[in-house]
């Protein structure tokens, strides 16, 4: 092990509470601010999250729904623990988890549009559509991720 390292097991698991914390957060935040307020529903909501996986199949029933809740789950699982392992060896990132939070925040947005794209159910945003996004993946993701992160791996270890 290099010094300044730590073991995975002590990276990974607060990669995963951080990666949890932004999943619910960012969930609860769209949540009411899309799936509510445009009033489309929650099952339609995740079943969109599906189709990215199985297509318009995740449109028929609410197993659609429960699929795309736990993609969902899983891929915040996993850019929380990618950032927990950016992290442990980038004390800069630790200390200045609000900064580095809303970075991340953008990367993930990013990224998750191309696979969006990829998967071919990319939808052109319009303007208010964007912004709320990029308050959902910073305000709600990102940061938390990176505030967990931090305080799981201690922001000057």
């Amino acid at each position: 092990m290099q010094r300044g390292t730590l073991p995975l097991r002590a990276v990974v698991l607060p990669g995963a509470a951080a990666g949890l914390v932004g999943a619910v957060s960012i969930d609860a935040y769209l949540i009411v601010t899309v799936a509510l307020a445009r009033h489309i529903g929650i099952v339609p909501f995740y079943q969109y999250v599906a189709s990215g996986a199985i297509g318009k199949a995740a449109y028929e029933g609410s197993a659609g729904a429960l699929l795309g809740a736990a993609i969902h789950l899983v891929v915040s699982l996993a850019w929380g623990i990618g950032y927990a392992l950016v992290a442990q060896s980038t004390p800069q990132v630790r200390a200045q988890p609000l900064v580095s939070g809303a970075v991340f925040g953008v990367v993930v947005m990013l990224a998750m549009q191309l696979v969006e794209v990829a998967a071919n159910i990319y939808r052109l945003p319009d303007t208010l559509s964007l912004a709320n996004a990029l308050v959902a993946h910073v305000v709600f993701f990102g940061i938390p991720v990176a505030y967990v992160v931090a305080r799981g791996l201690g922001r000057a270890a």
